[in-house]
């Protein structure tokens, strides 16, 4: 089973996810990616993706300077693959649902991050949660939209806090 989440820009997705891991526990693998604050002004400074297995990495920062922009924030592709990619390819081995958040702007300049999750999403054998933007980015992001019996969700006001139990009762 395929469960494609999505919403508008801070609606509440990745909340959801770790919610979800949090739950699910051992029977997931993958990553999520949080944002990463000033602890003075509070304001967003960066992200950083957070593997199952407990690791992670800053790679996304508004004092990076990269080829690769979103906005004012330079994405380091090193740091996001050292991590996006290991995590995957265990989850090509491994029979446990794969969390992938997000197939977003900054993951996308990964040509073997997109490579990785268009062989997982078209995995029969392989459950899957994975959250995309609201708007098709990419053509990756259009593909797993439409993608063939999996269950699109989209995370509103209205539905976010009861989203968890509704994934829950689709995956048991």
């Amino acid at each position: 089973m395929k469960i494609v989440i999505t919403g508008e820009p801070g609606i509440g997705k990745t909340t959801l996810i770790k919610r979800l891991v949090r739950a699910l526990n051992d029977k997931v693998i993958g990553f999520w990616t949080e944002e990463v604050r000033d602890p003075k002004t509070k304001k967003r400074i960066g992200f950083k993706i957070k593997t199952t297995e407990g690791k992670e990495s800053v790679f996304a920062s508004k004092t990076f300077t990269s080829k690769h922009l979103v906005g004012s924030y330079g994405v380091n592709l090193q740091r996001f693959e050292s991590l996006a990619l290991p995590i995957l390819q265990k989850a090509i081995q491994e029979k446990k649902i794969v969390i992938i958040d997000e197939v977003g702007k900054m993951e996308l300049f990964s040509k073997p991050f997109k490579e990785l999750v268009r062989s997982l999403i078209h995995d029969p054998s392989k459950d899957m949660i994975i959250t995309i933007p609201i708007r098709d980015v990419d053509a990756l992001v259009a593909e797993i939209r439409r993608l063939k019996g999996s269950i699109l969700l989209e995370v509103t006001k209205e539905n976010r806090d009861s989203l968890l139990e509704d994934i829950l009762s689709l995956i048991s």
